[in-house]
């Protein structure tokens, strides 16, 4: 099985920005509801959730869980838009 050109470049653009410090998946849904709770409240994300904000971005099925999560609590709030 050989990889098509945009796999690759995807698989590098992967390995480029992994920092040692990233989380797995187990880690990140441990994190996430404090994450969405400051997203939605529009404050800061502080340094100890930075590793949640670069795992959601590489990791598709957090961010997939981590959406069906703000939109969750965006109708709880009456709040239609999401934060990005």
């Amino acid at each position: 099985m050989s990889l098509s050109e945009q796999q690759v470049a995807t698989l590098l653009n992967l390995v480029s920005t992994t920092e040692s410090d990233s989380l797995d998946c187990d880690g990140c849904f441990g994190k996430i509801a404090e994450f969405a709770e400051l997203r939605l409240k529009g404050r800061s994300v502080p340094d100890a959730m930075k590793a949640v904000e670069v795992h959601l971005r590489q990791c598709h099925c957090c961010q997939t869980e981590f959406e069906a999560l703000m939109d969750a609590l965006g109708e709880l709030d009456g709040d239609t838009v999401r934060p990005q």
